[in-house]
């Protein structure tokens, strides 16, 4: 295989292609290199919030005796260290979804890569993987803000929208059009605006024509 390089004239072309498959699985010595890696860093963060291990070293006796990282408080500092590890993996897993579902992978290959299937991985992050090159659409409705954004490998549309009220949302499966994807969005931005007694306030549910295609409150295409 010919391997890209940055002075060829497709570099990019090729680079921002999708390879299938995109990863080979780790062996059992990279899981376990990944595990000490992370006791390590989980380690260096409990020691340095345990309390009991600051008093040690600000009684100028380091290391601390072996026998502190039994006591229940350190194994407490321990279980917060691995809360704020997970909470960094997680903001690190929705960077890379999000990279890769903007550049082409779907939320088939997402899932797959989490260990979850496509629906869990669109729930887990309904921004990540939307159409290449597509430009999402927004709607100004009953003083809310909704996105409407097409998916990659044509899945569908999906929305997300904050009200007038502050709540926010997003749809939980992909619409066929554009156009119910917008009006699913517009009668979430009317339930939640402001004022309840308003015209439209207490619509809950997409309006149709007499066709059969989506509309608003007012009867206009969507």
């Amino acid at each position: 295989m010919t391997l890209p390089m940055e002075n060829d004239p497709d570099f990019w072309t090729q680079i921002m292609t999708l390879r299938e498959p995109a990863y080979s699985e780790p062996t059992e010595d990279d899981v376990l290199a990944l595990q000490d890696d992370i006791f390590e860093a989980v380690q260096r963060m409990a020691s340095a919030i345990s309390l009991r291990d600051q008093d040690y070293r600000a009684a100028g006796v380091r290391p601390a005796p072996a026998a502190v990282v039994a006591s229940p408080d350190y194994q407490l500092a321990t279980l917060h260290a691995l809360r704020q590890a997970e909470g960094v993996i997680e903001t690190f897993a929705a960077t890379s979804a999000k990279n890769a579902g903007h550049t082409g992978a779907s939320y088939t290959k997402l899932g797959a890569a989490w260990g979850i299937t496509r629906q869990s991985a669109r729930l887990k992050w309904p921004d990540a993987a939307r159409k290449p090159g597509a430009r999402p659409v927004e709607l100004d409705i009953a003083g809310g803000r909704a996105t409407v954004t097409q998916l990659s490998d044509d899945d569908g549309y999906v929305w997300e929208a904050t009200a007038e009220n502050g709540v926010t949302e997003h749809g939980q499966e992909p619409y066929g059009s554009i156009a119910e994807a917008a009006a699913h969005a517009g009668a979430f931005l009317q339930r939640h605006a402001y004022d309840p007694s308003a015209t439209h306030g207490d619509c809950t549910e997409p309006h149709r024509d007499s066709k059969g295609e989506y509309v608003d409150c007012d009867g206009q295409p969507v």
